[in-house]
């Protein structure tokens, strides 16, 4: 499960961080006194092969990232003992 999930945060990573290192937009941010005329703007726009494989890498990240929920969820399902583990005390007692 370990894999998965670092591998889903990778791809999620690596697949944002083409998005946003490849794009070419602007933002805009208005404050207004009545909360109603507040407004944010994102423009992000990425062209050619980085918006194709950031897109495909953050959507397998997202699914990778699933995936592994219902892996952790089907664990804690399957152990059932709370019980604490007991260990030896020595290593080499008999």
């Amino acid at each position: 499960m370990r894999g998965v999930l670092v591998t889903s945060v990778v791809c999620l990573a690596i697949g944002i961080g083409m998005l946003f290192a490849f794009c070419h937009g602007n933002t805009g941010v208005q404050f207004a006194y009545p909360f109603s005329a507040a407004s944010v703007h994102i423009d992000i726009t990425t062209t050619g092969v980085p918006a194709v494989a950031g897109l495909i890498l953050a959507v397998l990240g997202v699914f990778l990232l699933i995936i592994a929920t219902v892996i952790a969820l089907v664990g804690l399902r399957r152990s059932g003992s709370n019980a604490p583990i007991r260990h030896r005390e020595s290593a080499f007692e008999e």
